[in-house]
């Protein structure tokens, strides 16, 4: 690579370029894409080449440039390109010769638009297809330029000619215009067709005939009743008609207008022509998706929706109404109409996830909660979303997701919780008296060795069965978040106290580093808390006497995405295999005593959260467990505290 800026570059820009070299002006690239583009290029056969970093030249550096007609501008759409935009056109009118590119990202194609409306040739996506792109745009120019005049005046004309290169590219309609005589005749006066016209609808060589003379009977004939309907009624009109053009029918959309002389008669119609037959196709095969889509549909309880947040305006489908018991159209096309329908125990979570995923924290929405019917009950749903497009500052422009009624498992839900419930209840009270008939068989017979072993058997089983009640009633609750702003630091202090008889009588210690010591969450208190004292538990249990338990929490950024990192790893053997594979099935436990709810009841808490949890065996040694919950976008502060 030859140089990556002009102040470093070893090769005179002014000196003549051969004829089998080229060189490269590039800007926005680094030194990496700079090497990969040059491998292109000479892999299509460039192999003399020189690449030129122009990305911070001074306008005296781009004055004194000398352009050869095998150079190329090449420019990489990033922030840092973003000023030669307005440079462009200037560049252009110095070296009107010189082809310019722009490699645009698929992900950002709109800027392709801003830079073709700015004089550029091509644009490309990845680097592969800059060569041909460079082919198409020399094509381009070598059929369109004409080397500017020397005499004075020659940089007014050619910027003249290229003010017009840009809009006939983007010139789509049959503009024409009919002269009518005092006596009523009708004749082609003028007729500009489109760019590359398909066939021969409005054709120039029909300037000075009349429309009988050079259309079709049938085409003539519409055009004509067009035409006099503007004479009698004096006012623009628009319509869409079909015209037999090369044995195909077409579609034309078409508005004409009255021109009148300076004694008020219309002595023109000047017309405006455009083909939409591949429009009303498109339109037609969408019609189509959507009908098949609404009866895939209509056996579901899912209903679609499509939020245009540039506008503000709400699509629903009818299938959604229907779910409610509304006839379409009954709720109103906004957001806030269907928010309005939302529980009030339910809509604050349902706003927090929903701007999770529009601030980028979380990549889609996802979230359950219950509507209220026309008939006034509550149904429950599951809704399911992601922004589908977005504005060109890389803000949301569009959304569209599912809500799915789940009523019917939520019901279930909700007895199993009321049989779980009852099965707790139920056993409590007898487990309670059998611990207090324990307690009094230890006071009495604890100190004689033929009893104690029994009574160590039965007060193991009485706290297992406790543990499993507790834990049971713990993976029966409700699925309700409601979270608030909590302090990292105090949950994970208060999990750890919870901890301390079982530290302690394992002799082990509680290691916690966070990188921010004052990180502020929306968490529901109580289940994050009941989540980092199940994971405590599972550590100390495994960890070997005098071992150490280290909970650590990072700020992480992955693929756009800002997430808090909590990780709580033990100096244990680790996982086995099979429960690496089944750690978060219910009931699965290897441990002795364990009920196999606890990984089970963590997964939950914490996809309840919008997060991810997952185990592994780190490679030194002990099993770690790693939790991701999603970074606030603005830090967040208990109310009444200042900062330091």
């Amino acid at each position: 690579m030859i140089g990556l800026t002009p102040r470093v570059e070893t090769v005179d820009i002014n000196a003549p370029a051969h004829s089998a070299s080229a060189r490269l002006l590039l800007v926005g690239f680094t030194a990496v894409a700079q090497a990969e583009l040059r491998q292109v290029f000479e892999a299509a056969g460039e192999l003399d080449l020189t690449c030129l970093d122009i990305t911070h030249w001074t306008e005296a550096e781009l004055d004194s440039f000398e352009g050869h007609p095998s150079d190329a501008l090449i420019l990489r759409a990033t922030k840092s390109t973003a000023d030669w935009v307005n440079r462009i056109r200037t560049f252009r009118a110095h070296h009107a010769s010189l082809p310019v590119l722009v490699q645009v990202p698929r992900s950002q194609q709109g800027l392709g638009d801003t830079y073709l409306q700015e004089g550029v040739q091509e644009t490309y996506a990845t680097a592969t297809q800059a060569p041909g792109a460079l082919r198409r745009a020399r094509s381009r120019l070598a059929s369109q330029w004409v080397p500017a005049p020397t005499q004075a005046g020659a940089f007014k004309r050619e910027e003249s000619q290229y003010k017009f290169e840009g809009l006939f590219h983007n010139l789509y309609d049959w503009i024409y215009v009919v002269g009518i005589s005092e006596q009523g005749e009708m004749t082609f006066e003028t007729v500009n067709p489109p760019l590359h016209a398909a066939g021969s609808f409005l054709n120039p060589d029909f300037a000075g005939r009349s429309p009988e003379s050079c259309l079709s009977h049938s085409s003539a004939g519409q055009l004509i009743s067009h035409f006099r309907r503007v004479l009698d009624e004096g006012a623009p009109l628009q319509f869409e008609e079909e015209h037999l053009v090369t044995q195909e029918i077409r579609t034309f959309q078409t508005i004409l207008t009255p021109v009148r002389n300076k004694w008020g008669r219309i002595h023109r119609i000047a017309g405006i022509s455009r083909d939409i037959t591949a429009l009303k196709v498109a339109q037609a095969e969408l019609r189509a998706s959507e009908e098949r889509l609404n009866h895939a549909l209509e056996g579901t309880q899912q209903g679609l929706w499509d939020w245009n947040l540039e506008s503000g305006s709400m699509y629903r489908s009818p299938r959604w109404f229907g779910m409610l018991g509304y006839e379409t159209g009954a709720i109103a096309p906004t957001l806030q109409a269907g928010f309005d329908l939302i529980h009030p125990e339910d809509r604050l979570q349902t706003e927090a996830a929903l701007n999770a995923h529009l601030e980028g924290r979380l990549p889609g929405l996802q979230a359950e909660y219950r509507l209220r019917t026309h008939s006034g009950d509550w149904l429950w749903v599951f809704d399911a979303g992601k922004v589908v497009a977005w504005r060109n500052d890389g803000s949301p422009a569009r959304m569209a997701g599912m809500c799915t009624d789940i009523s019917e498992r939520r019901r279930a839900e909700e007895s199993l919780r009321a049989l779980v419930g009852g099965v707790v209840h139920e056993i409590r009270n007898p487990v309670y008296g059998i611990s207090i008939n324990l307690d009094a068989l230890e006071a009495t017979f604890g100190d004689e060795p033929r009893y104690r072993s029994f009574l160590g058997a039965l007060r193991e089983s009485a706290e297992r069965i406790q543990g499993l009640m507790n834990d049971l009633r713990d993976y029966g609750e409700p699925r309700t978040l409601n979270p608030e702003p909590c302090r990292v630091r105090s949950l994970l202090e208060d999990a750890v106290r919870t901890c301390d008889t079982l530290s302690r009588s394992r002799n082990c210690k509680v290691r916690l580093a966070l990188e921010d010591e004052a990180l502020v969450l929306p968490l529901n208190a109580r289940r994050m808390h009941q989540v980092f004292r199940n994971l405590l538990e599972n550590a100390l249990h495994h960890s070997p006497p005098e071992g150490t338990v280290s909970v650590r929490g990072r700020h992480l950024r992955d693929q756009g995405h800002d997430w808090w990192v909590f990780s709580v790893e033990d100096e244990g053997a680790g996982f086995e295999a099979e429960s690496l594979a089944r750690a978060f099935e219910p009931f699965f436990t290897r441990r002795k005593g364990g009920t196999g709810l606890g990984l089970s009841i963590v997964k939950r808490v914490v996809e309840e959260h919008g997060g991810t949890v997952s185990v592994e065996n780190d490679p030194i040694g002990g099993a770690r467990v790693t939790l991701r919950l999603p970074a606030p976008r603005r830090r967040m502060e208990l109310i009444g505290e200042t900062r330091a």
